[in-house]
């Protein structure tokens, strides 16, 4: 490895770990977008099931408006996963 390309590596991984820069920037909007691209498909396909369907699968319309419309800084199919695992032989 080059001179200039360890300095070139040694600055990217700098930009990673900083907080605040320009790098972790990027990633909380590419998070950001990531986590709306789920939640859209979630409405979508989870969504549109009926009570019978969601039920099967231990999930209730409220969960899933929950899991949809919560923060951001949380996973909706993470919620949706946790809601599913409690509520399993609760019927």
């Amino acid at each position: 490895m080059t001179r200039r390309n360890a300095a070139q590596a040694t600055l990217a991984q700098t930009a990673r770990r900083v907080p605040g820069t320009f790098l972790h920037s990027f990633e909380r909007l590419l998070a950001f977008v990531h986590e709306w691209r789920t939640r859209r498909e979630i409405e979508r396909s989870v969504g549109r099931l009926s009570n019978f369907h969601l039920r099967d699968v231990g999930l209730t319309k409220f969960d899933v408006e929950a899991a949809c419309f919560d923060s951001f800084d949380r996973s909706a199919s993470r919620a949706l996963m946790s809601a599913s695992q409690n509520r399993t032989g609760n019927w």
